[in-house]
């Protein structure tokens, strides 16, 4: 039997702003065990972590062509980085360079991954400050052959005088940090999942375990050598243990608690691929709002449609818990918007 399988990621929204494409991390020291998030202590009045004067970090768009079956890079005219909000007073950009009003906090950058260059805004200062620590949006618009597209990243602001905790989730692939896309230029990912207490690693006695959905159920994962290759809160995954997309949790437990980090690897090796047939092009659903899909899957080689498969859905929040209130026919604002976003995973199925 062949199997291969997609994601998607649904947002309820009641604004103007459209999310498309995926946003790739890369820590420019090749550090792991760090967050996007930054807390802000208001008794030192300061960053407690993540530092981004000390561990800068890049972002980078990662638009994906089903057509092609690859990532694909953007066209740099009409390109634009927009901190806050899209607008021309959130630009970042002017020719080509960071305008001087942001020139503290962000430099031009670019970044190798899949064997393409793509273009990239390193954040070098802190966002959160004394007088404003709320949450941040940057932005990235262009265009693939005038096809148009948007995708963005949250960089969430929190104040915290006490101890929080997150998972932060790392890739690193052969083909260099960030990658979390098999393909001819990159055979293995690395996955390492961190426990972050208020943004800084936690040391100690915490407990990993790694796990992957399957067929709606989360299925604990054992080391078996050149498929899923496990050392403590790494993951080491290969393109034999991927079809299409896969989705990995890690379950981190300390202190009598459980914490819980997501990943995902896509393989692009496949032959076949799905093309989901989302009922609308923005993943984001307004108010009223409904999606329906409409799968299909390709023959890579030739572009036409390929018959004879099957189709389950199977629906997770932010935790990875699956949902099963939800189906393909039920995926409305509402339904969207209690869950604070759903991830949808198709798998298609062959005899």
């Amino acid at each position: 039997m062949s199997t291969i399988s997609a994601i998607d990621h649904l947002y309820a929204f009641e604004d103007g702003d459209t999310i498309s494409a995926a946003m790739g991390i890369s820590w420019a020291n090749g550090e792991t065990g760090y967050g996007l998030q930054q807390y802000w202590n208001p008794t030192t009045k300061q960053v407690m972590e993540t530092d981004f004067s000390k561990h800068p970090v890049m972002l980078f768009p990662q638009p994906y062509s089903s057509k092609r079956g690859s990532l694909v890079v953007p066209e740099q005219v009409g390109q634009q980085w927009y901190y806050g909000n899209i607008s021309d007073e959130g630009g970042i950009l002017q020719d080509g360079k960071v305008k001087s009003k942001f020139a503290a906090l962000f430099d031009v950058a670019s970044i190798e991954a899949n064997g393409m260059t793509f273009p990239a805004i390193q954040i070098k200062g802190n966002l959160a400050t004394e007088a404003d620590h709320t949450d941040k949006y940057i932005y990235y618009k262009s265009s693939y052959k005038g096809k148009a597209f948007t995708c963005q990243q949250l960089i969430p602001i929190m104040t915290a005088v006490g101890d929080s905790y997150q998972v932060t989730v790392n890739y690193v692939g052969e083909s260099g940090n960030g990658d979390n896309v098999l393909s001819n230029d990159n055979d293995w990912c690395q996955i390492v999942a961190t426990l972050s207490r208020s943004g800084s690693p936690v040391d100690g006695s915490a407990s990993y375990k790694w796990q992957r959905l399957v067929g709606g159920k989360w299925t604990d994962l054992s080391s078996v050598k050149s498929v899923t290759e496990i050392t403590a809160n790494s993951l080491k995954v290969y393109n034999a243990a991927v079809e299409g997309i896969e989705v990995f949790r890690c379950v981190v437990t300390y202190a009598g608690k459980e914490y819980y980090g997501m990943a995902e690897v896509s393989d692009i090796h496949d032959p076949f691929y799905i093309e989901m047939g989302r009922s609308q092009s923005s993943n984001a659903v307004a108010v009223g709002g409904k999606v329906t899909y409409s799968p299909v899957v390709y023959d890579r080689s030739t572009g036409d449609p390929s018959s004879g498969w099957s189709f389950a859905f199977t629906f997770t929040d932010s935790k990875g818990d699956v949902l099963s209130d939800l189906t393909e026919k039920n995926l409305t604002y509402d339904n969207i918007s209690k869950y604070d976003g759903v991830s949808v995973r198709l798998e298609a199925s062959k005899s």
